[in-house]
């Protein structure tokens, strides 16, 4: 964290806020694109559903 305090300091203070809206965006789709992916696993049955039927 304290790398990245560093680095936004060097760099002017509009592109510092636009670089910490993008990294905070990027994380927000990554956590989504995890949810998402958990929430699908989730609803595949452990069997398959040819083999409950019968």
């Amino acid at each position: 964290m304290k790398t990245l305090q560093t680095l936004f300091s060097y760099l002017p203070p509009w592109l510092a806020t636009l670089a910490g809206h993008a990294l905070s965006l990027a994380v927000a789709v990554l956590t989504a694109v995890v949810l998402h992916y958990v929430l699908y696993r989730i609803d595949i049955p452990g069997k398959p559903f040819i083999y409950v039927a019968f």
